[in-house]
Formats: C-alpha cells, sequence, structure tokens
C-alpha cells in the first residue's frame, strides 16, 4: 500500500539464511505437543510426518520405525503460517521466500506480480527451502491508477482498463500468464496520500469480477478509504486486500461485510505506517530477529516514518465489528512497504489483530485455515491426517500469549525440516 522508491536502495545480492534442507524421506514424530489443529486447541499429542504428510495425530499412534523423534514438552505444534498480501522483488524472490520461510511463514499470498516474475516464482515452486507462493499478476487498474505512479517507466507496460467491455479480455491474459486470482484497484490514493489518481469506474469494476467468477477465480479488491470498500463489497469481490486509513468507521460496515460474504485481510502493520507509526526501528532493536532478516531487505526497516496527518482509529474499530459480524479476518502484511520485512511482520501483525479485538486463538486462525480457506488450498492451514505437513512448532502457547509464535523450535515445509541458520 505505500509507495516503495527505496526499493533501489536495495538491490544488491542474496545472503543464505537457510541451510540445506533435510530429506522428505525422513519421518518425524513429536510427542506430548500441544496442538493448534488450525480451529483449536488439542494437549498431550502425538505427530506423525511422514512423506510429506501428516500420518497420524492422537494419544496412542503407530509411529514408523526409524522416525527422529521431537519433544512437544510445553510447546505447541502449529499448521505453517500463511501470509495472505505480500509483494516479492525482482531482484531476489527467492530471498524473500526464502525469509519467510525462516519464520514459520510456510506460504504466501503474492498480490500484484508482472508475467516475468510470476513464471520465475512458479519455477521455485518445488524447493525445499522457499516459502510457496500463491500468485496474482498484474492487478487491474485505471491507466494511470494505482499503483502506476510508483514506477512511471513501468507504467507504459502496465495493462490497464478503460471501459467493462476489456474486462474479460484483460482477465483471460491474466490467468494465461499464471495468476491464480484476481487483484483489483479501487482506490484514488485521497484518502492514505492526499493525492486523487484515477481509478476504475463501478461498471469496469463490477465486469472484472464477474469475469473473474465466470473463469472460477476469487477477485480481491486493494481499496484505501470505506467509501471504496463498500463499493468493492456491493460488487461483488470476495475480498478485500486491506482495511482503511480514516478517523471512524460507520456502525453498520461489519454487518454489511458480512451480508455480502466476504474476507478482509487488515493489515494493520501497513496502515499504522501510512499513518507514521512505522515499525522498523522496533525490528532493528530485536537481534533475535534482525538474525534472519537479509541485509538486502534492512533498508526497508531503516526508512524512517513520514510525517502524518491521517488516522488509523478507523481500522481496529472496523476489526472489532467485521469479529462481532463473525466476518472471516486474515492476517497480512504488505511486506516489503517501508517499515515491514518478509516473515517477521507476520507475528506483528498477529499481536495487532490480537490488540484490535482478536483472541489468540482467532488470530492464529487468520494466519492459518482462516486463509487457506479464503484462498482455496485445501490442502494446507490444518493439522489432519493426510494434509501436507506445512508445521511450525513454538515454545510455550500462543492460544494464550500470541508472541509465542515468535519462540521457533522449528518449520517443515511437506515434511522437510528446514534448518534455520542465520
Amino acid at each position: 500500500m505505500a509507495p516503495r522508491p527505496v526499493l533501489a536502495l536495495i538491490l544488491f545480492v542474496c545472503t543464505t539464511a537457510l541451510l540445506p534442507a533435510q530429506s522428505a524421506d525422513i519421518p518425524y514424530v513429536i510427542r506430548n505437543v500441544r496442538v493448534f489443529n488450525g480451529e483449536s486447541v488439542a494437549e498431550r499429542q502425538t505427530v506423525v510426518i511422514s512423506q510429506g504428510k501428516i500420518a497420524a495425530i492422537g494419544i496412542n499412534v503407530a509411529v514408523p520405525a526409524g522416525a527422529q523423534e521431537v519433544t512437544g514438552d510445553g510447546r505447541t505444534l502449529l499448521p505453517g503460517l500463511i501470509d495472505s498480501h505480500v509483494h516479492l522483488p525482482f531482484f531476489n524472490p527467492a530471498g524473500a521466500l526464502q525469509q519467510n520461510l525462516a519464520f514459520g511463514v510456510t506460504t504466501t499470498v503474492v498480490m500484484w506480480a508482472a508475467p516475468q516474475l510470476v513464471a520465475q516464482v512458479k519455477e521455485l515452486a518445488d524447493r525445499p527451502d522457499l516459502a510457496t507462493a500463491l500468485m496474482a499478476g498484474t492487478g487491474a487498474t485505471a491507466p494511470g491508477g494505482h499503483p502506476t505512479q510508483m514506477d512511471p517507466q513501468g507504467a507504459r507496460l502496465t495493462p490497464t482498463l478503460n471501459s467493462p467491455g476489456e474486462a474479460d479480455a484483460f482477465v483471460a491474459a491474466r490467468i494465461a500468464e499464471g495468476s491464480e486470482f484476481i487483484k483489483i484497484i479501487y482506490d484514488d490514493t485521497s484518502e492514505a496520500y492526499g493525492r486523487t489518481l484515477p481509478t476504475l469506474d463501478e461498471a469496469t469494476l463490477a465486469a472484472v469480477v464477474t469475469s473473474a467468477h465466470k473463469r472460477d477465480r476469487i477477485a480481491v479488491a486493494h481499496i484505501g478509504s470505506e467509501r471504496f470498500a463498500r463499493g468493492a463489497i456491493a460488487a461483488g469481490v470476495d475480498g478485500l486486500a486491506h482495511l482503511f486509513v480514516g478517523p471512524t468507521v460507520s456502525a453498520d460496515f461489519g454487518r454489511f461485510a458480512a451480508s455480502r460474504g466476504v474476507f478482509v485481510i487488515p493489515t494493520l502493520s501497513v496502515l499504522y505506517s501510512v499513518c507514521g507509526r512505522s515499525e522498523g526501528p522496533d525490528f532493528l532493536k530485536e537481534p533475535d530477529t534482525m538474525r534472519f532478516v537479509k541485509p538486502q531487505f534492512r533498508a526497508l526497516l531503516e526508512v524512517p516514518a513520514a510525517p502524518s496527518n491521517v488516522s488509523c482509529d478507523a481500522a481496529p474499530q472496523a476489526v472489532r465489528q467485521l469479529v462481532a459480524a463473525k466476518v472471516p479476518v486474515l492476517a497480512g502484511t504488505d511486506a516489503p512497504a517501508p517499515g515491514l520485512t518478509y516473515g517477521a511482520s507476520l507475528h506483528r501483525e498477529l499481536e495487532h489483530l490480537v490488540n484490535a479485538g482478536l483472541t489468540p486463538t482467532a488470530a492464529l486462525v487468520a494466519a492459518t485455515s482462516a486463509t487457506a480457506q479464503a484462498f482455496r488450498m485445501s490442502d494446507r492451514g490444518r493439522i489432519r491426517i493426510g494434509m501436507r505437513a506445512d508445521l511450525l512448532l513454538v515454545d510455550g502457547d500462543p492460544s494464550k500469549q500470541i508472541r509465542d509464535t515468535r519462540n521457533i523450535v522449528a518449520i517443515w515445509k511437506r515434511g522437510v525440516r528446514v534448518q534455520r541458520a542465520s
């Protein structure tokens, strides 16, 4: 959501954050562990990982010969976390996915990517040392609309829409390029940045949504104000990629969202940055976090928040309404916006969600099963027999103290144990 001209500061080469992963053929047994299965918590469970999947869960279960033992005493096993809103850098997408995985984020939902980047990331999909990516290609926006202002040279190459009649061809082209869902910009940026840009009209917005649904793809809208949020919801989008800035929210917003069956990704971390509360300096003071932040991603943490008169009071108010109305709330960061970074910022976003009114367990749902369901990833987000073994083991109990998600003991991607290294 925030402008990214500072990306030019960080175009230098990658250093490795993970050691080579172990083999998927190695079975594991985690004994006497607290299990958050994506929905609820069960105590003193034994979990068996075999051939990349969850093979058994329970009190007395069969364990394959030669399984590596992992103690679960005092620990909690979670589904691998999912960040429902990220952007990947052209210069090093593998580094971004590697850093996500180092923080237990086993899947990332990429909210905008040029066709060349989509193809590049898809070639990386099977690497065990990288988080999996679900990709939206180039988003639907008006000529001169957000985010073309961030790269005036590249804006000439960005496909845009002028009318509803262009929507079908636009969506078909994005899917042909590899988009797994459709991103739409419906925002004139005036609320957040005080600068009015062109945006799609209501008819074109609705036509893009209809075309996406015709092709069995979900449509997610970037918005920046309650006015545009309501317009996107009314047009039939499946979810909002952000909440919005402002001092207040209408009393019926949560009920309105619930009535249309949408999900919402609040991205509180980036909204607070827009409102002048950058989290980057805090991360820089956390050595346990910075050990796993790659040098090329450090620069955006060092960018101070710009002075802002924009209020963010509406966002946590809206979160409380959404919770009361039982609207699915998903955890997403918008990394690498200034002040944010891959992986670590999702743990901070969980804290923001709890502070805004979610219980710790609900925040864990937001980063696991809720996102998997919203984006139709039926093979992950839960700990169930037969599901892929994307897992995060932490010390403590994050269902009671959300900060315990940071106490990472072990990570598995498809049953392969990730070897973290600073």
